[in-house]
């Protein structure tokens, strides 16, 4: 566990005021459960899990051949999108609103989320320039939802995760831009 994400649990901690923080950690718990299972079943290895700030990564050696290298990333998306359809059948509708948004957050195609990891091992390497443009189109509409939900009075919780997954975002492209 890294320093950024017990300070940042602290702070939302303090926060949290209707008790969901518990409910995300759950829906969080759950996703990772299923990048877990589908690397273990795709014949993958987990090397560490690390909690940072900008959420749980896994360092891991990925399994042969692009669509399961998808397979992996997409699995923690699916298993959140489970959980919200067992929760909402249940009645925990909170479980399920946490775990939907936490589903549908990583699905945005810039990486490090699980949308732009998928996209990126399914292109294996090809459309650079489009990927690119995906990722930053998104993190311009993020920050700008996150932007306008704060003027709202909706708080800021949005720009401050779209902050912080913009920032590695950045890293990630520059990595890749350094790579070509």
């Amino acid at each position: 566990m890294r320093d950024g994400f017990a300070v940042l649990l602290a702070a939302l901690w303090c926060v949290d005021e209707t008790n969901v923080l518990p409910l995300f950690l759950l829906a969080a718990a759950v996703h990772e459960a299923g990048h877990l299972l589908v690397l273990h079943l795709s014949g993958g290895r987990l090397h560490r899990l690390t909690l940072t700030c900008c959420g749980a990564v896994l360092r891991c050696a990925l399994p042969e051949g692009r669509c399961a290298r998808a397979a992996v990333c997409l699995a923690g998306p699916a298993a959140s999108f489970a959980l919200t359809a067992a929760a909402n059948a249940l009645g925990a509708y909170r479980l399920a609103g946490a775990s939907v948004l936490l589903g549908a957050f990583n699905l945005l195609p810039m990486p490090p989320l699980d949308g732009g990891m998928a996209l990126s091992h399914l292109a294996e390497g090809r459309f650079a320039a489009v990927r690119q443009g995906i990722s930053l189109l998104t993190m311009f509409c993020l920050l700008a939802a996150g932007m306008r939900l704060w003027q709202l009075g909706g708080g800021m919780w949005l720009l401050l995760t779209g902050a912080l997954i913009s920032t590695q975002t950045v890293k990630n492209l520059a990595k890749a831009t350094a790579m070509v």
